[in-house]
């Protein structure tokens, strides 16, 4: 719906009349567009209040820093993963959901869920319920520090009145200068939303969705599971470096068995040249043997025919 700009690179903003008008801007802007008697457009930018985000409009820009947009880039691409294999099931990011219900705010929640959406790979500037005949089942938002309010104190009550089954929340809040995410959730039950409660470990059960979301033991980062298989949900961009990770492995593993089975080969080759060398001196020391005992032999009977012709026997 809007665009997400880190603060450095809003100093960059060529919309901006002069660098006074962007210190008054301490959410975002919106530009607005006048024409004159001539038909002539000038442009001037509105600073965002924390209202603007519970009703963006598209060309919104947002002050919101790296970690927010890592994050919600992290989540798009675990869930869309993970639930690849559900057919009727259309993971969002960033779309104004407008709810056809008078009074309540339609905000662009960072990740919502749909169940049966009837053209899922349409183009969408927004998502009209009473149109589309469905509305998501489960949100998500990340916080960013600037804009807690509205997605910790006000959208509750919004999603809760738009019937949405669960919301959760990430919020990386910073303790003594460093992020420390904390998780939150609500589940619709009989109308009324009840805060989710965390399990022995930790980790808060969605299960609309089948997962588990926990933080870290230091809190420097969230973590999302597979309720089912236990397994940690990485994105696309680590789960493709996780399997080059193990590609490389098997073929570190793949050599180290050739090599072993290389070395078992000549150590069977040395033993059998050991076996064949021990024949041949066994054999070698045997003729000896024999030789001699042949030798030792024949001296012997020449001795004792000699001392019979000496008693005047005859040997023959």
């Amino acid at each position: 719906m809007g665009t997400n700009r880190s603060e450095s690179a809003f100093s960059d903003c060529t919309l901006c009349d002069d660098a006074a008008h962007t210190e008054d801007i301490d959410y975002g802007y919106r530009t607005l567009i006048d024409y004159d008697e001539n038909g002539n457009p000038s442009y001037s930018d509105r600073p965002l209040t924390l209202d603007d985000f519970l009703e963006p409009e598209e060309g919104d820009v947002y002050l919101q820093g790296n970690v927010h947009v890592d994050d919600v880039y992290r989540l798009k691409s675990i869930f869309r993963h993970h639930l690849r294999d559900r057919k009727n099931v259309t993971v969002y990011s960033d779309l104004k959901i407008i709810w056809g219900m008078e009074g309540i705010p339609n905000p662009a929640p960072d990740i919502s869920i749909f169940k049966d959406v009837k053209d899922p790979k349409k183009s969408r500037e927004h998502f009209y319920v009473p149109e589309e005949g469905v509305r998501p089942f489960f949100i998500l938002e990340v916080v960013s520090p600037i804009y807690r309010d509205p997605d910790v104190n006000k959208k509750p009550e919004i999603y809760r009145k738009a019937g949405v089954s669960e919301y959760m929340i990430i919020d990386p809040g910073l303790e003594n200068k460093e992020i420390s995410y904390t998780v939150s959730g609500y589940s619709l039950i009989d109308g009324e939303y009840v805060k989710m409660r965390p399990d022995s470990r930790g980790r808060f059960h969605s299960m609309t969705t089948d997962v588990h979301i926990s933080v870290s033991e230091s809190g420097d980062r969230f973590i999302v599971y597979d309720a089912r298989l236990g397994k940690v949900l990485l994105p696309a961009d680590e789960r493709a470096e996780l399997e080059k990770t193990r590609a490389d492995n098997a073929k570190i593993r793949a050599e180290l068995a050739k090599s072993r089975a290389d070395n078992a080969e000549s150590r069977a080759e040395l033993a059998k040249s050991r076996a064949n060398n021990a024949e041949i001196q066994v054999a070698k020391i045997q003729a000896e043997l024999a030789k001699t005992r042949a030798d030792n032999t024949e001296k012997e009977i020449i001795r004792l025919k000699a001392k019979m012709k000496a008693m005047g026997i005859s040997a023959d």
